[in-house]
Parts: C-alpha cells; structure tokens; sequence
C-alpha cells in the first residue's frame, strides 16, 4: 500500500502537467490558388495563383486547439468589365493585396512531442488593402472601391495541420460567404492555401 502512494505522488504531477493548457508563437508563408465564381454571369473564372505570409497564436488544452493569425495575402481574381468599374473593355486578372485574420478552432486526434495532427474549422476575415492590374502595356492601381470590391470578405475556412518537432504544415480550403463585389451578386471565391510555418 505504502509503495502504491509513492506510486501515485509521483505520477499525479506528471499527470497534471500533461494537462496544462500549452501556448505557441507560429510564423509561416506559403502559397494559394483562388477561383471566383460567377454564379449569375457567364463568366469563365481563372484558377489563379499567390502567396501570404504571416504569424500567429495557437493556444493548446487537451486535445482542443484555438488559433489567431494575421497574414499579409497576394491573389489574384478574374475581373469583367462593368459600368462605374475600372476603364477596361475585356476580361482581366486583378491582383489584390490583402489582410486575413482566421480565427480557428480544432481537435487533436494525435498529439506527440514530434508529431501532431489537427482538424480544424473557423472563419476568415479578408480586408482587401489595394489592387494592380496590368493593361495595355500600362499599370493600373486602384482601390477596392474603384472595382466595386468589398473592402471586408468573410470566408469559412477547413483543414488539417500537422506538427514535426518544431515545423508546421498547414492545407486549408476557404469559401466566401460574403459577395466579393458590390454590384454582383452570388460571387463568392474559393481558395486552397498550403502553408509552411515554425512554432516557437
């Protein structure tokens, strides 16, 4: 009996220790490729590429994961002539700049010191800052509004991440809830990002 208490000193710290909730500092860049559909226009959308990079919080409690990222985004959207839009007579890529604030939350099937896998849900917030276009030899810089874009998109993000030791891989899918432009409606995009960070 005696030898069973010692037992139990020892293992209930170790025990509640493995419980206490773990926070992490995450940087990473990556790579994205958009679509945005026209649901009410026949207009053949462009499958398009960019990058992002940014940091971020992850907070970890059991087998619960809760995360905050800021990244700095470049994508591209195909964009068709309109009234009171950009002055150009044909289909073109618009490159935006933007800012993306996902707020995540996930579950933990496996979590090891050197490995980890996480499924994850959240919504991502999407500030469009400005946007280039290449045309007719020229450039053209224009504000969101200039191309009747939203300033503000809201997107439903999954995916999964895994943890090696220190490194992290992150493969989400994002669909917009919100319209991208203000002047048509049922255009909503789709992104695939991969993302390759540490955490610290």
């Amino acid at each position: 009996m005696k030898k069973l208490i010692i037992i139990l000193i020892i293992l209930l710290p170790l025990l509640a220790s493995s419980q206490q909730p773990n926070m992490y500092v995450k940087f990473f860049a990556g790579f994205n490729v958009s679509s945005l559909v026209y649901r009410t226009d026949n207009v053949e959308s462009d499958i398009l590429g960019g990058v992002q990079l940014g940091g971020g919080f992850r907070y970890e409690h059991r087998s619960l994961m809760l995360e905050v990222d800021i990244a700095y985004m470049v994508r591209g959207i195909t964009y068709t002539p309109r009234e009171d839009g950009l002055d150009i007579d044909e289909d073109v890529t618009l490159v935006l700049r933007d800012i993306e604030i996902p707020l995540l939350a996930g579950y933990m099937p496996i979590k090891t010191p050197v490995f980890g896998l996480i499924f994850y849900g959240g919504l991502a917030n999407r500030f469009t800052l400005s946007g280039w276009i290449d045309y007719e030899d020229g450039e053209i810089k224009f504000k969101p509004k200039d191309a009747k874009l939203h300033f503000y998109n809201l997107g439903a993000r999954f995916g999964f991440q895994v943890d090696l030791a220190m490194f992290n891989f992150d493969f989400s899918y994002t669909v917009g809830i919100t319209n991208s432009f203000r002047d048509r409606t049922r255009t909503n995009s789709h992104m695939v990002m991969l993302n390759v960070g540490l955490l610290f």
